[in-house]
């Protein structure tokens, strides 16, 4: 018994460090597109620009940006629905089995 309390605890403490890999993996590559955007936003700045032109590049960059947010937050959504359509289906295919096996 206390064997499967220790692959229990094994296996949630594996599970947990996957999350934090994968939650550093998410900082790296965040602030790797920060850097890429701040090179970026260099180039594109020349010395001879005015002020109001040096602003009218940094809202067209965020309004990009905000666009790619709202197509992930969708692509998420639709992501997520589709995974419930699985667990469902699962539960149901389950379900069937159960009543299959239990008739038997």
């Amino acid at each position: 018994m206390n064997n499967v309390y220790e692959i229990v605890n094994l296996a949630r403490r594996k599970n947990k460090l996957k999350r934090e890999i994968t939650d550093n993996e998410k900082k790296i590559r965040d602030n790797n597109k920060r850097v890429d955007l701040l090179e970026n936003l260099v180039d594109y700045i020349k010395a001879d620009m005015t002020h109001d032109e040096i602003i009218m590049i940094i809202k067209n960059m965020k309004a990009d940006y905000e666009d790619r947010v709202d197509d992930h937050m969708i692509k998420c959504a639709e992501i997520s629905k589709t995974r419930r359509d699985i667990s469902r289906k699962i539960r149901d295919l389950t379900e069937v089995d159960k009543q299959a096996h239990s008739k038997k």
